[in-house]
């Protein structure tokens, strides 16, 4: 039996096989990156106008400006690079699985095609929520308190805008990960339902913390971030009941 036909407690690679694997899947991803990116680029104009919709529905007279020469050539590559994430995510996501694969047994590496679909799925649909759900909702929500509130007339960037709405995509798409990520960690048996059970009243706190972090500083999209999240995790609570090892119930019923 070969190296690769081992099982995970059978062989472990030294530090320097992994880090090399790493950087080889992290090579790939970026190339598939940099050519959803120039795939993206050239039709920059047209994505450009859907980031806008959300400001448009809300403002339809308020004007985007470029306040540098640079301005608008990074945030046509901001755009780039979002769109170009996101088209070249499920090979990301399967590079991400094949980096794990040699820990795992022959069964669990049948898991790749649901593992690269549902993270995708999942990311896509974050960023779709985010995008028509909470974009307009916190662009409505700023504006005005700034008008009403400090009587300030709006004059936004474009990088600025630009970089507010890849920033709140992102983190939606990211954080929607979780069902997924804790649904396989429990499939492998590395995490246990009771465990997920017992930190919920930890994981609630860390969402709104999280959410603070990683969203601009307005209530609404940090809200609409949390929630989701909160709601993910009693859904992968229900998930790991279902797909946590019996082999491993045994051994903790046992204990």
């Amino acid at each position: 039996m070969s190296q690769n036909q081992k099982n995970p407690e059978e062989y472990e690679a030294p530090i320097t096989e992994h880090l090399a694997e790493l950087r080889v899947r992290l090579f790939r991803s970026l190339i598939a990156i940099i050519i959803g990116m120039i795939g993206a680029f050239t039709q920059v104009d047209f994505f450009f106008d859907i980031f806008k919709e959300p400001l448009n529905k809300v403002f339809p007279d308020l004007k985007l400006v470029a306040l540098t020469p640079t301005e608008s050539f990074f945030t046509a590559f901001k755009i780039s690079f979002l769109v170009g994430f996101v088209i070249a995510s499920p090979y990301v996501f399967y590079q991400i699985w094949k980096f794990i694969e040699p820990a795992l047994y022959e069964e669990e590496k049948r898991l790749v095609v649901p593992f690269v679909f549902f993270t995708t799925l999942f990311f896509i649909s974050g960023t779709l929520f985010a995008f028509f759900g909470v974009l307009p909702l916190a662009i409505k929500f700023l504006l005005t308190f700034g008008y009403t509130q400090l009587d300030v007339e709006a004059m936004i960037s474009v990088s600025s805008y630009i970089s507010f709405v890849v920033r709140l995509l992102l983190a939606f798409g990211i954080t929607f990960e979780l069902p997924v990520i804790l649904s396989l960690l429990s499939r492998l048996g590395l995490i246990t339902p009771e465990t997920l059970v017992k930190g919920r009243p930890f994981f609630v706190v860390g969402a709104f913390v999280l959410a603070a972090v990683l969203t601009p500083p307005d209530v609404v999209s940090q809200v609409f971030l949390a929630m989701p999240l909160i709601v993910f995790y009693e859904i992968s609570i229900i998930m790991a009941k279902i797909l946590y090892p019996r082999s491993e119930r045994g051994k903790a019923s046992n204990s």
